[in-house]
């Protein structure tokens, strides 16, 4: 049995903004608590996320499934934080879609294939505070 999770947030800025805000490399790690993102950004591509978790480095290894202009990115990843062996029934997946809510960018993010229910509750509370530094990031900047 698996768990998905999705979340929706309203952010005060164009689709085109959020877009290029969660697919570059640079930008990234402004606003989630990553120290390095690395990928060519093309559909198949790999995708690598650095960071550090209390103390503990860790590293997410994934590949763009999609990649539509300011309406969705996708990216499956498997990662060494996580207790997993990697193998892809282990993957998780990252869908962004974005719309217009008619003051600014409706986003949508869905978590798939979590292993667990307690890693469901994990992800489920982490992702509140990622998606709020993400439009702290993007209202302010």
């Amino acid at each position: 049995m698996t768990f998905s999770l999705t979340k929706t947030i309203h952010i005060d800025a164009a689709r085109e903004d959020v877009y290029d805000v969660l697919t570059s490399s640079e930008e990234i790690v402004n606003y989630f608590p990553l120290t390095r993102v690395v990928s060519d950004w093309k559909v198949g591509g790999e995708l690598r996320l650095e960071g550090e978790v209390g103390g503990r480095p860790f590293c997410d290894y994934g590949r763009i499934e999609a990649l539509s202009r300011a309406e969705r990115f996708t990216y499956s990843y498997w990662s060494d934080n996580h207790g997993t062996e990697r193998v892809p029934e282990n993957y998780l997946t990252i869908d962004y879609r974005l719309s217009d809510d008619g003051h600014g960018t409706l986003l949508e993010l869905q978590q798939r294939n979590l292993r667990s229910e307690q890693m469901y509750q994990v992800m489920d509370s982490i992702w509140d505070g990622l998606l709020d530094s993400l439009r702290s990031y993007l209202e302010t900047r």
